[in-house]
């Protein structure tokens, strides 16, 4: 799942998580109490905030253990077996029927079994889920996600289309960064 060959992706999912970064600590510097408790939260309990309690609060906010964690994984580092966080999970999908797997092997044998379905990382386990489970992570039915040819997750990670894809889910996941 590493990408050795693909080591220059343009990694527009990490550059989000910078920019909300430092909005987040804007909002703390202007004592805007959401921020000031999502820093909190992150466990730096009182300012002066830095821009490392930011990426690691906006990092957990995205589904991963720390900055480190979010960087490797987005930057296309990670292999299979590697906690690859829960971006690709939201507690909508809890009450959808997927499969969830506990390795690669196994989840590959139950996605080829099932046309249309897709294959997503999820922490170290993979999860093999069909269109309402795209539906619920907020994409439509003829987003692109739904389009791309290879649906295997864990397949594409780290290429373009990957990054492309990911980008999009934390603006899913996080929201707007409009209006800050």
């Amino acid at each position: 799942m590493s990408i050795s060959e693909n080591t220059s992706i343009t990694c527009r999912s990490l550059a989000e998580l910078k920019i909300r970064s430092r909005i987040l600590l804007k909002a703390a510097a202007d004592k805007k109490p959401e921020a000031v408790k999502i820093l909190k939260k992150s466990g730096k309990q009182e300012p002066p905030y830095q821009h490392k309690d930011a990426l690691k609060a906006v990092a957990r906010l995205a589904g991963y253990k720390s900055w480190q964690h979010a960087h490797h994984v987005l930057s296309g580092s990670a292999r299979v077996g590697d906690d690859m966080g829960v971006l690709w999970y939201d507690p909508k999908c809890s009450g959808l029927l997927n499969l969830w797997c506990r390795n690669y092997e196994e989840a590959l044998i139950q996605f080829v079994q099932r046309e249309g379905y897709f294959l997503f990382p999820y922490k170290t386990q993979f999860v093999v889920a069909n269109h309402d489970y795209i539906r619920a992570l907020g994409f439509t039915a003829d987003h692109s996600l739904a389009q791309v040819g290879n649906r295997n997750f864990v397949e594409i990670y780290g290429s373009p289309a990957w990054d492309d894809l990911t980008f999009q889910r934390l603006q899913q996941a996080l929201g707007s960064t409009n209006g800050h």
